[in-house]
């Protein structure tokens, strides 16, 4: 390269340099100044949330109970058996499964024929008996007369007034015996012991049914009662008179049974109390049989405070919620006491849980798990239907 070559590159070099140097003049001129003149970095704007209306919550006093969880099935609290007291063919059965029927009514009947002639032979013996007691009677009177004139001994009055007590207590055995007959008789009338429904039938007309032999089921649906399992180390706390909310698989809505009777015994194997609930069934739309499950509330206190359940985050044993301090989010850690799932929180989410320590009443939190929140964000709530304002993040939730 020639002399003349070298001095042209060197000059181009020194252009740039210079025109470089004053680029970066111009910038220190222009950036923030410490109070010694020098330039300072540029500070970051603090992170902006949005949250909804529906995604804060304020703190305040309430109810919360203890409660337990109960499931059985439905049984009727009257539910009694027919049975035959004679035996005999089955002439007829008036009623099948499922028909109503009332205290008293006639259900069956068996053929009477052979107890109407057996009435009719008691009869007979009765009056011949009746009729032996008045001869005695009369021969008695006869004898006592001839006694006291001296012609008969008293030997032969003895023996008249024993012939007329034989005689009566004769007359008495066939009056029995004809009771018992006509009983007999009266009982080939099969009723219904109480008011209820037909559960089942279990002999058809024509039959031989013998005594004590069963006709049918009936079942009282009015009152209906439902056996629950207590743990040991609950049954302290329930007490006769305690109301529980069923759920009946089938029906609609909810039905309230309370405890009638605590059994005085564990169940072996479970050390479980037997607890009965006893429920009205007006309008019988509830079945035997029925499965149900409810909450048994055991213990109702106010003045509680209390966050949802969804509002408590858990993180490798540390348990805290979101709040807000001055605008800003916050973690609070909290300590926890007793947990109600059957209580809607006061944003409708379902379970709330006991806040010992870490909270006060008038404190807003975030109620719902939106996922994992920066710290320090400032929050912002915009009117409803309003967008976002630019810049500013949506809270994140949980994918």
């Amino acid at each position: 390269m020639t002399k003349k070559k070298w001095w042209i590159a060197i000059v181009v070099v020194a252009a740039i340099a210079y025109t470089q140097r004053d680029r970066i003049s111009g910038a220190l001129s222009s950036a923030p100044k410490s109070p010694a003149g020098a330039p300072v970095a540029a500070v970051s704007a603090p992170r902006t949330l949005q949250l909804a209306p529906a995604e804060l919550l304020t703190i305040k006093p309430g109810e919360i109970s203890r409660t337990l969880p109960v499931t059985g099935t439905l049984k009727p609290v009257s539910q009694i058996l027919v049975k035959s007291k004679v035996s005999g063919d089955l002439k007829e059965v008036m009623v099948r499964e499922g028909m109503a029927v009332r205290a008293g009514q006639i259900v069956a009947r068996v053929d009477p024929i052979d107890y109407q002639l057996r009435v009719t032979e008691r009869e007979a013996q009765l009056r011949n008996a009746q009729a032996q007691v008045e001869q005695a009677r009369r021969t008695q009177d006869n004898n006592r007369q001839l006694l006291a004139k001296g012609f008969i001994s008293q030997n032969s009055f003895d023996n008249s007034s024993s012939a007329f007590d034989v005689a009566r207590a004769n007359a008495d055995a066939a009056a029995a015996g004809l009771a018992q007959l006509r009983k007999a008789l009266a009982d080939t009338v099969i009723v219904a012991p109480i008011a209820g429904t037909v559960a089942e039938r279990f002999v058809q007309p024509g039959e031989k049914v013998s005594p004590d032999g069963r006709v049918m089921s009936i079942v009282d649906l009015s009152q209906m009662e439902i056996e629950v399992s207590v743990p040991t180390t609950e049954i302290g706390s329930v007490r006769v008179g305690l109301e529980v909310e069923l759920r009946i698989d089938g029906v609609v809505g909810t039905r309230t049974a309370k405890v009638a009777r605590i059994n005085p015994g564990t169940q072996a194997g479970t050390r479980s109390v037997p607890v009965y609930l006893a429920m009205t069934n007006r309008e019988e739309t509830i079945r035997a049989g029925m499965f149900a499950q409810g909450t048994l509330t055991l213990e109702l206190r106010s003045g509680v405070l209390s966050v949802p359940v969804a509002a408590v985050r858990d993180v490798n044993g540390r348990k805290f919620v979101y709040a807000l301090a001055d605008g800003k989010i916050v973690e609070r850690d909290v300590k926890l006491g007793a947990r109600d799932d059957s209580t809607t929180a006061q944003d409708g989410s379902p379970g709330v849980i006991e806040v010992l320590e870490g909270l006060h009443a008038g404190e807003q939190i975030v109620p719902v798990n939106l996922g994992t929140l920066p710290v320090g964000a400032v929050i912002e709530t915009p009117a409803p239907n309003a967008p976002s304002a630019p810049g500013v993040a949506p809270a994140t939730r949980p994918q």
